[in-house]
């Protein structure tokens, strides 16, 4: 069965599957990898901050539904700090890098 168009990608196409990251999309990628159990013992004590985020969420019915709402807020939470640290590891050394900007102390 002969093909009714072109299969060679075009640019969009291209974009989503051939993307390549930059070295700082890259060496954040690495550094989160590398410290994703951080992410997850932070789960544990975000319990708190979880709790308040969703305090005012109204419509949950069941104590099952609540407990799902919980558990996403603290991975929200948990992979927020885990991305803010990987930008302060990262980001100082690659500005270094690519722009020779030195961060002051």
């Amino acid at each position: 069965m002969p093909r009714d168009s072109d299969p060679t990608p075009n640019e969009l196409q291209r974009a989503f599957f051939e993307y390549e990251p930059s070295d700082l999309e890259q060496a954040l990628i690495d550094w989160t990898k590398d410290h994703w159990p951080m992410a997850a013992r932070a789960m544990v004590y975000n319990k708190a901050e979880a709790d308040d985020m969703i305090s005012g969420v109204k419509g949950v019915r069941s104590d099952e539904g609540q407990l799902v709402l919980s558990v996403a807020a603290r991975v929200a939470v948990s992979e927020r700090e885990l991305l803010i640290r990987g930008i302060a590891a990262i980001l100082p050394q690659w500005l270094e890098q690519t722009y020779g900007l030195t961060p002051k102390r």
